[in-house]
């Protein structure tokens, strides 16, 4: 009877039963696309990762990344994990869908090891002027929007829509109302939500929701990480630098806190570049038998 083995690690945390739970298959050469979605809704996680040999010869691994209902072309949490787990050395690069994906060992403002990711170039679309509506697809009334920032799409894979709050009480009370989210038209461009509140000058707590893809809350998002680091530098919230640096919270209301380090290279008109790491721990594995 075939095995196939995983790991299971908490990433963005160094604490067990916090970060964002993550399976690794670190040999799924031998698996088809339709078993490794099975798995991924079997575990019903954010996402699981399937490692195969790469198709590129600039790359070490091919990683596929399945959430419980469709695979993905980036994200960060998945990738920070399966870099963890393998342990490929300083440095490895990961064929993913949006291309090459450089993950790399570095250490935290407080000196703890972590891997970092280099995402794709920040892409950038219009504001969204509705911003009733916005506000009241997350449960909230407009004036617990942050007035002074826009609210617009950015994306270094998966586009998300920041959505700048007043405040901590704000960002507690927001519940993602599906039919109103709907309702605004987003949905042809697979844009999710990523509501944030600044807490202090370079630190930010944030949530994301994506029922769509089996996700009600996600306890921390590196793909949305990037995407607020170049946000927020480019409309002047964290001054450009060299590079720029903010930390992200994300899954405090869940009770899975998760802590995210991002990195911004360029200036508020040409962002050159953009990094997310954390810590990761591991928790386990286990196999399915078929």
């Amino acid at each position: 009877m075939p095995r196939y083995d995983y790991r299971l690690v908490e990433v963005f945390t160094a604490e067990r039963f916090g970060g964002n739970p993550l399976a690794v298959f670190p040999r799924a050469e031998e698996l088809y696309p339709e078993l490794m979605q099975r798995f991924a809704a079997e575990l019903n996680l954010s996402e699981a990762t399937f490692v195969m040999p790469s198709t590129r010869r600039d790359c070490d691994y091919r990683v596929r990344i399945f959430t419980p209902r469709s695979e993905i072309p980036m994200a960060g949490h998945p990738t920070i994990g399966t870099a963890f787990v393998l342990g490929h050395g300083d440095r490895v690069v990961f064929e993913e869908g949006v291309g090459p994906i450089l993950v790399e060992r570095a250490t935290s403002p407080a000196g703890a090891p972590i891997w970092r990711m280099t995402q794709p170039r920040p892409r950038f679309g219009a504001s969204v002027e509705k911003r009733p509506a916005v506000a009241a697809a997350l449960g909230l009334d407009a004036s617990q929007l942050d007035a002074k920032l826009p609210i617009c799409t950015v994306a270094t894979g998966l586009p998300f829509l920041m959505i700048p709050l007043r405040d901590l009480e704000a960002l507690a009370q927001a519940r993602l109302q599906f039919e109103r989210w709907k309702s605004l038209g987003l949905q042809a461009e697979n844009v999710l939500p990523f509501p944030f509140v600044q807490v202090a000058p370079a630190r930010f707590r944030c949530r994301m929701f994506a029922p769509e893809e089996g996700i009600a809350e996600d306890p921390a998002t590196g793909s949305a990480a990037g995407p607020l680091g170049a946000y927020l530098v480019a409309h002047g919230v964290v001054p450009a630098g060299a590079p720029a640096r903010l930390e992200c919270e994300q899954g405090v209301e869940m009770g899975r806190p998760s802590r995210l380090y991002v990195e911004v290279d360029g200036t508020p008109s040409d962002l050159a570049g953009v990094r997310v790491g954390g810590e990761c721990i591991s928790m386990g594995g286990g196999y399915f038998e078929l």
